[in-house]
């Protein structure tokens, strides 16, 4: 299965390319398969967005550097994220959780614009395909039906994740675009039963990651733990010191 996997990745990254793209980068596993692929078919440069040290930037840049790619950092300070979150809850005024976690994908969306990109990719349905959110464990520990729950997921990502997503990056100018949201993937993984694509806790996506080591994906990011994007970021952090004052500041949050 890990073979025709790999290959139908392959083909979905490929579907979703132009000549030159942008990809939201972290350095973990799902932006890193995206961009492994990409760069065999079109000029690629990576970008991530986080606070100085933080892991992602620690990651993506280890990552770029095997991969052979150019990696634009956007540093992320307090003013530059209270500025970012009061322009990602102008375009979704959302609760606080839910616009911070744009905060970093508003930053790097702006920065491939700067740099005339028009198209990026991002690794997001990587975590409805393959299980990789831990409440996907918790909810399996308190019996529930978590199959039904990650197609579910999957099914309404257009009206939630990947529109909130789109709609930052086109007030940027840029169009996103989403390989891992592809029919013939979910077809296949929603055919394989939820025990295989649980088997490892820890790391999570044992599959996707069994098929990254034929996707030519460094070894340091195979091994890399799953971190939400806000964290791994250090944007959640940072904002949750402010988060009474952008409660006052912002309605809905």
């Amino acid at each position: 299965m890990i073979l025709p996997l790999s290959e139908l990745i392959s083909r979905a990254v490929e579907q979703a390319l132009e000549d030159r793209v942008a990809v939201s980068f972290s350095g973990g596993l799902d932006s890193t398969v995206i961009a492994s692929i990409a760069r065999k078919h079109a000029d690629v440069e990576l970008f991530t967005a986080g606070v100085e040290g933080s892991e992602d930037i620690e990651y993506a840049d280890k990552a770029a550097s095997a991969l052979g790619l150019p990696l634009t950092v956007v540093k992320i300070d307090e003013e530059k994220a209270m500025s970012a979150y009061a322009r990602c809850h102008s375009l979704l005024p959302m609760d606080f959780l839910k616009v911070e976690i744009l905060v970093p994908v508003h930053c790097v969306a702006e920065a491939a614009a700067e740099k005339g990109h028009k198209v990026m990719l991002f690794g997001s349905a990587a975590e409805e395909l393959f299980a990789g959110y831990e409440r996907y464990y918790v909810c399996r520990d308190e019996g529930k039906d978590v199959d039904a729950l990650l197609r579910e997921e999957f099914r309404t990502l257009p009206q939630r994740d990947l529109a909130y997503v789109k709609k930052v990056c086109r007030s940027s100018g840029l169009d996103s675009r989403f390989p891992f949201y592809n029919k013939e993937l979910a077809s296949m993984m929603f055919s394989v039963p939820i025990e295989e694509r649980m088997d490892d806790r820890t790391l999570k996506k044992g599959i996707l990651r069994e098929a990254a080591k034929l996707l030519g994906v460094p070894a340091i990011v195979i091994g890399r733990k799953k971190k939400a994007m806000q964290y791994g970021s250090g944007v959640h952090k940072m904002l949750f010191r402010r988060v009474e004052e952008i409660n006052r500041t912002f309605p809905g949050s």
